[in-house]
């Protein structure tokens, strides 16, 4: 029998069997591949690809695609169909598929040395909440089937994600997180980018990168996407951006400035099942004019608005995150718009790190608030240092979840009455979380996600009282209609310290309000807490004392 050491000399001296190959140990210390070039990974074939889905104003009804091919607008076209169970062996229903020529081909030149043809297709008519088959080509070369299900008519509940900056390392850190974000929520209807989706606005291999990053999520999943100064190369927009991104053309009346092409389809809304969706040019806040022009247009679409919900994308935050960035401009005009107009979410970017709060003056607990919740984030792997939120504090506002040197992204539920929010790392461990609540009204509460809350976070009207005084406590954070016990509690003294008051039901806002009148048998000079336990919290005032 051969000794252990025989054996592991035999392998040593022998080539190397991994997973059914050899590998003599010579060809480790050979030179080692090169690089495979960018223009071969990126080039364009008669194949479809980068294949994107971009909303309409009539998201209940229409819908756009974009697509990359080595095709004429001769032949760029579309085939749509309701969703069949079955395709391949199966074939449609006689005329149940429609044939649609696209209505744009616009040939980008890039640093490739190629140019990239984008075609885009819209499908009008279509049926609301319904599920439709399609795909894309030039009639012979086609692309895969692909599904997307058009917005409800009216309200119904929705899920999104939100993206800060991809922007470095497209094609190794981030894949990973919009695959996370997926598998977390394959029920997202629409994906929010902050901006800065690319380092270099015009570099070929990096949007060559970012769609890969993506895959097929973008062919059945709507992008909303704005820009960041990285979509910019000097003043002039991305030569990429308009033939990829066909949004809305509903923006700012920006057609009679000089350079109209360069921020053309760079602001817009859409409206989607109970919220607007505003995407907002922040590039322009150094041109007096286009900021005013912005501001005068965003103020009419949140005056006017007939949805419940307002969410607010662009790039550069009204609170910064890092460094010594600060963007005044911004604050000044948009921040008092928001608030006056109870925007919900405002979903920023450009400080690669994280950082999430609020007006410090909308403060109502410990744990809640009722003013906008304004979030930056970073989904690449480019990081920024915090700067301990000094742009935030300096400007009135407080900063309640921070994080650097982490990619994540976020994942909001909307509901009638409630928004969740959510944000993970790209490991898909939870970071941050917040509930928002609203009723019809409009007011609003936004209250930590928390599990068994427990501190001083009741508030009385009086802390000073005497014996059969009437008191009120107050506390948020409860689940809309949730059961509260009331109860006084010695804060020293015997075993039975603990007086019932009463139960009390929480509001739709998860708000308590309870007024009672205390025992007349209170000793003087004794102390109290208001002691408030349900379900989800176990929470107390600070001392009362007895007259």
């Amino acid at each position: 029998m051969r000794t252990r050491k025989a054996k592991l000399t035999v392998i040593g001296a022998s080539a190397l069997l991994v997973g059914g190959i050899a590998f003599s140990p010579m060809a480790f210390g050979a030179a080692a591949p090169p690089k495979f070039p960018a223009a071969e990974i990126h080039k364009p074939t008669p194949m479809p690809d980068r294949v994107i889905l971009t909303p309409t104003t009539t998201p209940s009804s229409s819908q756009k695609v974009t697509w990359r091919a080595e095709t004429t607008a001769e032949f760029a076209q579309a085939e749509i169909l309701e969703s069949p169970r079955a395709l391949g062996e199966v074939a449609p229903a006689a005329g149940a598929v429609t044939n649609v020529k696209a209505q744009s081909s616009t040939p980008v030149n890039t640093t490739l040395g190629y140019a990239s043809t984008y075609h885009t297709v819209e499908f009008t008519g279509l049926k609301p909440a319904t599920r439709y088959t399609y795909r894309v080509g030039d009639g012979t070369n086609w692309s895969e089937w692909n599904d997307f299900t058009t917005a409800a008519a009216a309200f119904q509940p929705f899920s999104f994600i939100y993206y800060g900056d991809a922007q470095n390392y497209i094609d190794s850190a981030v894949p990973r997180v919009f695959r996370q974000a997926f598998a977390d929520r394959p029920q997202a209807k629409l994906i929010v980018n902050a901006g800065d989706l690319i380092d270099s606005a015009n570099s070929e291999e990096q949007w060559g990168q970012w769609f890969k990053a993506g895959g097929f999520i973008d062919s059945q999943v709507n992008n909303l996407s704005i820009t960041g100064n990285h979509e910019y190369s000097g003043s002039a927009l991305s030569s990429f951006w308009v033939p990829q991104f066909p949004y809305p053309d509903n923006g700012p009346a920006w057609t009679d400035y000089p350079s109209a092409q360069n921020i053309a389809k760079t602001a817009y809304y859409v409206d989607y099942q109970g919220v607007r969706f505003i995407g907002l040019n922040t590039n322009v806040q150094s041109i007096p004019e286009l900021m005013a022009k912005q501001t005068a247009w965003l103020e009419g679409l949140l005056k006017d608005n007939p949805n419940k919900w307002t969410v607010v994308t662009f790039h550069h935050p009204v609170y910064s995150n890092t460094g010594t960035r600060n963007n005044p401009v911004v604050r000044a005009q948009w921040a008092p718009l928001f608030e006056k107009y109870g925007v919900d979410l405002v979903l920023q970017g450009h400080d690669h790190s994280y950082g999430r709060g609020n007006l410090k003056s909308a403060r109502q607990s410990a744990t809640t608030h009722n003013g906008v919740s304004y979030v930056v984030s970073v989904s690449g792997g480019k990081m920024y240092e915090l700067n301990g939120g000094v742009n935030w504090t300096g400007n009135g506002a407080e900063v309640i979840s921070t994080s650097e040197n982490t990619q994540l992204y976020q994942m909001i539920d909307v509901d009638k009455d409630q928004i969740r929010f959510e944000a993970r790392y790209a490991n898909g461990e939870h970071h941050d979380g917040f509930l928002i609540r609203k009723n019809d009204a409009g007011e609003r509460t936004v209250t930590e996600l928390v599990d068994g809350n427990t501190g001083e976070q009741v508030t009385v009207d009086k802390t000073s009282v005497e014996p059969g005084e009437q008191l009120t406590a107050t506390a948020f954070g409860y689940d809309a209609a949730e059961k509260v016990k009331v109860y006084l509690v010695r804060t020293k003294g015997t075993v039975d310290s603990r007086i019932y008051v009463g139960t009390q039901t929480a509001d739709a806002l998860g708000k308590l309000t309870y007024g009672f009148k205390l025992p007349a048998d209170l000793d003087k000079d004794s102390t109290y807490r208001v002691y408030l336990e349900s379900a989800t919290q176990q929470i107390t005032s600070p001392v009362i004392t007895v007259k």
